[in-house]
């Protein structure tokens, strides 16, 4: 007995002790460490755990609640992010820890910006760095103290805020955090201060070879170069480039290589080496395109948009390759031509990952084809506004044509803008002078080329303010545009599924409100509309008024294969696609929404041809809300979308859409001839000439 008990004790003095549960603290810290990598859903279910264990423990409880609010703020669960934040600053008071309540500041202030408080935002980065320097965490107080720089739009109080920052990292170790809080001091003094400027970049870059940061250094030796450029010293300038890409490349930093081959192709682009320049702008694009994911995620949350930060990189080289094909000839002309258009395609399909938040662009472009080559009398015609010009690239059976216009994106825009608010006003015909000079610009340059080849149907691929009017009614002086050929429009050339309509057995689903709902006004018309199309297609389902809700909607969808599904029903597109949505009966549906909604169908031999949209509208020069509708038909997995640009409470809208139908259901008829047939119909009518009764309806994606 005695041996069995001495052999118990033996094993149990060999046998190693449990490892200790881990802390609140260390389960913050793996949170973190998660986010970085962008493990966000395994983030916050560790952080979750370190709130059950943080319980009854205040000042615990308000980290794991800071760290919270800071992981949903960058998920874009920006409602959740407040309520954490707001319960971090309550719990750190409480607990008397100005220094937590300081760190939550400093994200509350984040979160404001994001949902565009900027006031509030600069108060909350304040109180933090006031925070931070009482309990001496001069990193927080730097951060806070930039942070506060860039949410303020006073000069006099950017420069105090920023020689407060310079003087609180004198506190800070030679190391990781002062490089980069200097060179965020130097950017944001930028052309203001150039001096106060070189100085932060210059000692940056001093601590970055001290301490072998090769980032740092290769950060601090770019931003040096663009100072240089800005100061129009671009031998030194690209002196300075050329070494930070030296560094950047032997590290592998594609974040910092685009913006260094962007800053080398400018600097050669000036000294007039145009070639040279397009390979420093290739190899930009290429770095870029090899971190959208990442800068998907990191401009998903509202802090800025694709198109403002990143898009001018696009259109340079564009430009540049424009330029190059106007002086080539044949296949060298073509060649620049079809990778300058490729160019400006890479820059729409970014954006609309941007505005929608997801990566559908880039899986429905594994399922279609590239269209080089266009179907016989079909045009498809591809403006790019630049700077200085207008370059329409129109492809043609042929091959592709280049024209040039020499009204630059500023001109052009104002007069989008004149022309589209004119045409809502329907008691006048104070549109038809804008009307007739954005024909001038968009389409007699290549007008001969249409008759030539007997084109009978355009399809744009428009861009920026381009996307918030109705080609439809451009107009010649004789004619509107669309009584000459059918029209479609298109988000990009690699965003659009060329098949044509398959029109055996088509089944309808048909969803629409005739009563006024959620303070929305009643659609007296929808009513006519619906039984209109039902009488047409056979093969349809109605959902009206109360059996109008998203559960009906699930439910038909799971069961049926619908090649039509047509809402009547309000819908609105905003800048923010979170802030988008089609109104049901009992709710507002989403995009995401609608996305999950028609997903099934999405790789389906049978996905859904046409999505209607008849009652939507964006507000006038919101080239944002109109890239949403632009990409509605992608967003919900469509091939074609047909909806309006803005909302027509009237017996036109209801009649335009019942001819769509009935001129689709003929054979051989395309979609973009049925609606150009449609749209005719009213302009005969004398009671609905006026294109702002007919023209905001668009064809977009797929017209065949």
């Amino acid at each position: 007995m005695l041996k069995i008990f001495l052999a118990m004790a033996l094993l149990a003095a060999w046998t190693p002790a449990l490892p200790a549960p881990p802390s609140v603290t260390e389960m913050t810290g793996h949170a973190e460490k998660l986010r970085e990598q962008g493990f966000n859903d395994q983030a916050a279910a560790e952080l979750g755990a370190a709130l059950k264990l943080a319980q009854g423990d205040a000042a615990l409880t308000a980290l794991v609640m800071n760290d919270m609010g800071s992981l949903f703020q960058l998920s874009g669960m920006l409602r959740e992010s407040r309520q954490y934040l707001d319960s971090s600053i309550a719990l750190a008071r409480k607990a008397k820890r100005p220094d937590l309540e300081a760190a939550a500041l400093n994200n509350m202030g984040n979160l404001d910006v994001v949902e565009g408080n900027q006031g509030d935002a600069l108060k909350h980065y304040e109180s933090s760095a006031q925070l931070a320097a009482q309990t001496k965490n001069p990193v927080l107080e730097v951060q806070a103290l930039v942070n506060a720089a860039r949410a303020s739009e006073a000069p006099e109080r950017i420069a105090s805020l920023l020689s407060d920052a310079c003087k609180a990292t004198q506190s800070l170790p030679q190391g990781h955090d002062k490089a980069y809080d200097l060179i965020a001091i130097g950017q944001l003094y930028g052309a203001t201060n150039r001096e106060a400027s070189y100085r932060a970049f210059d000692e940056a870059l001093k601590i970055s070879r001290e301490t072998g940061d090769r980032k740092a250094e290769a950060y601090s030796l770019g931003f040096l170069g663009q100072l240089y450029e800005n100061a129009k010293r671009n031998t030194e300038a690209l002196d300075l480039t050329r070494r930070a890409i030296f560094i950047a490349e032997q590290i592998d930093a594609p974040e910092i290589l685009y913006r260094l081959y962007w800053q080398k192709g400018r600097l050669l682009k000036a000294r007039n080496k145009q070639d040279e320049a397009i390979a420093a702008y290739r190899r930009a694009v290429d770095a870029l395109q090899s971190i959208k994911s990442d800068l998907s995620q990191r401009y998903s949350t509202g802090q800025s948009s694709f198109r403002k930060v990143f898009s001018p990189l696009f259109f340079e080289l564009a430009d540049l390759l424009l330029d190059r094909a106007a002086t080539s000839n044949g296949a060298d002309a073509s060649h620049y031509l079809v990778e300058a258009r490729d160019t400006v395609e890479k820059s729409k399909t970014a954006e609309l990952q941007d505005y929608f938040k997801d990566d559908c662009v880039t899986e429905l472009q594994s399922k279609i084809v590239r269209m080089n080559n266009v179907e016989p009398h079909t045009a498809v015609i591809y403006p790019i506004l630049l700077q200085d010009r207008m370059e329409l690239l129109v492809t043609l059976p042929d091959g592709i044509r280049q024209f040039r216009v020499p009204a630059g994106a500023g001109e052009i825009t104002e007069e989008i803008r004149t022309f589209r608010t004119l045409l809502e006003k329907r008691a006048t015909r104070q549109y038809l002078p804008h009307a007739q000079k954005l024909h001038a610009w968009l389409i007699h340059p290549f007008e001969s080329e249409l008759a030539a080849q007997q084109v009978d149907t355009l399809v744009f691929v428009p861009d920026g303010p381009l996307r918030t009017i109705p080609m439809s009614a451009l107009h010649d002086g004789k004619k509107f545009l669309i009584e000459r050929y059918a029209i479609a429009t298109t988000p990009g050339l690699t965003l659009t599924d060329p098949r044509p309509l398959q029109k055996k057995q088509m089944n309808v689903l048909l969803g629409g409100l005739t009563e006024s709902v959620q303070g929305f006004s009643a659609l007296p018309n929808v009513g006519s509309e619906l039984k209109s199309i039902e009488a047409t297609y056979q093969n349809s389902t109605v959902l009206k008024n109360e059996t109008y809700v998203l559960k009906n909607m699930k439910e038909k969808m799971s069961r049926e294969s619908y090649s039509v599904v047509h809402i009547a029903s309000h819908g609105q597109f905003k800048e923010d696609s979170d802030k988008t949505f089609l109104l049901t009966h009992d709710e507002k549906l989403t995009l995401n929404q609608l996305q999950k909604l028609i997903a099934p169908t999405r790789y389906s031999d049978q996905p859904i041809e046409l999505l209607t949209l008849s009652a939507c509208q964006t507000a006038a020069g919101d080239d944002r809300a109109a890239l949403g509708l632009a990409g509605i038909a992608i967003k919900a997995g469509a091939r074609s979308a047909l909806a309006s640009l803005w909302f027509i409470n009237d017996s036109s809208s209801s009649k335009l859409i019942s001819g769509f139908y009935e001129h689709l259901k003929e054979p051989g008829t395309t979609k973009a001839r049925a609606l150009q047939e449609a749209q005719i119909d009213l302009i005969n009518d004398s009671r609905f000439r006026h294109p702002g009764y007919w023209a905001p309806f668009l064809l977009i994606g797929n017209w065949l």
